[in-house]
């Protein structure tokens, strides 16, 4: 090749790239031209779908564009994850998702039709949520040890209850059991309101619940909260210890929701969403609805998210294979 045609290649490689990184930000500042679809995989009325209300708003007055939530139910919540997945990868498609949906599912399933890994790209982490003891205020035990020192006392006999069959309160009281050496029976039930009913008539010694969920009962006085499974006391209930401070060291469970997209999705909307969702979860308009619901607003970078999302598959496959756990 001589000098007068390889100069002319150069200007011609020099003038593609300069046109490839324009059209970039381009595509990225169109994004969006049309609705964007969130996907909740739960039926209407419940936190999840709270939330995804909640999250959709606010994203749609961020983007100028609408952000439609729609409930896909059924095969506790397979079923809209399913349909998120086998979307086109064009960023129109959102799921929100709890760990149970993102990485417990697949210690659970042997023919889960997605793969959370492999099917999606992780967007953010959107929320936490607190897991809470509590038991029957007219009956022992008056506080966590006094739990554990019972069911030490009579194993087997104990009964504990869980909103269905793993569930994470299932899942966690599962992993207590285990670290703690106890021997408690689990009674599973179609829902948190269900259990509580059971635990409010004195039939269950005791259960792990979501705090947004059970904090109405505590603060009526029908539930007694025995302790807090994080790191940290919680905010909505100061007085209550933690898991650790009740002797069982380290012990600590987060509830979470993200958002994921098809895998494939192009990088710069995934990271133009990442920014968006960063920036929502910052506002205090936000993080007080999520706050008075029981969550803790939190974003993360798509690369934690993953993190996360292996992190737990692998936490949580441990315990389903060692209590044999089977999805109902």
């Amino acid at each position: 090749m001589n000098f007068q045609k390889l100069k002319k290649s150069l200007v011609l490689l020099a003038s593609c790239m300069t046109l490839a990184m324009a059209v970039k930000p381009s595509f990225a500042n169109e994004y969006p031209t049309r609705p964007i679809r969130l996907i909740c995989p739960y039926a209407a009325g419940g936190l999840t779908d709270t939330l995804s209300r909640m999250l959709a708003k606010r994203l749609s007055e961020r983007l100028g564009q609408s952000v439609v939530v729609e409930n896909r139910v059924g095969a506790s919540g397979i079923i809209g994850v399913e349909a998120a997945a086998k979307s086109p990868a064009d960023g129109y498609t959102l799921v929100l998702v709890s760990q149970g949906l993102a990485s417990v599912n697949s210690s659970l399933y042997k023919t889960l039709p997605y793969d959370t890994l492999r099917d999606f790209q992780p967007i953010s982490l959107v929320s936490t949520f607190s897991m809470v003891f509590v038991a029957n205020p007219e009956q022992p035990p008056k506080s966590l040890g006094e739990f554990i020192s019972m069911a030490k006392a009579r194993p087997g006999s104990l009964n504990y209850g869980s909103a269905g069959n793993a569930t994470m309160a299932h899942l966690m009281t599962e992993l207590f059991k285990d670290e703690v050496g106890i021997d408690v029976t689990h009674i599973p039930f179609k829902g948190e309101s269900q259990a509580f009913n059971e635990l409010m008539a004195g039939r269950l010694a005791g259960m792990f619940s979501t705090l947004g969920g059970t904090l109405p009962l505590i603060q009526s006085g029908r539930l007694r909260a025995l302790a807090v499974a994080t790191k940290e006391r919680s905010k909505l209930l100061p007085n209550v210890p933690t898991v650790s401070e009740a002797g069982v060291t380290d012990f600590e469970v987060l509830g979470w929701y993200g958002i994921l997209a098809p895998a494939n999705v192009p990088k710069v909307i995934t990271s133009r969403l990442n920014k968006e969702f960063e920036a929502m979860l910052r506002e205090p308009e936000i993080r007080d609805q999520m706050f008075r619901r029981g969550m803790e607003a939190r974003s993360s970078s798509q690369e934690e998210f993953g993190k996360l999302i292996r992190s737990e598959t692998e936490r949580w496959k441990k315990i389903v294979v060692k209590a044999d756990i089977r999805p109902e």
